[in-house]
């Protein structure tokens, strides 16, 4: 079954040198219920912002239903 986010190694470090996401690789497929869970400081918004487009990655890529979240914005 297709994707519809497929995440692979993903990594944020922001510009005070904060490591929000170390080498993430998820695959969410079409039709999966999925919960995103974790303690405060996991890095959940930012994989969340990153998803949506609205903060860039520093490395790895997010495809969400085939499109490159950085390259196909919008």
């Amino acid at each position: 079954m297709q994707s519809i986010i497929s995440i692979k190694n993903l990594t944020k470090t922001y510009a005070s040198g904060f490591n929000a996401l170390k080498n993430i690789n998820l695959d969410i497929r079409r039709g999966e219920i999925f919960a995103l869970l974790g303690p405060n400081g996991a890095g959940k918004t930012s994989l969340i912002n990153i998803i949506c487009g609205v903060v860039n990655p520093s490395d790895g890529t997010v495809l969400a239903d085939g499109h490159d979240v950085v390259a196909d914005y919008r």
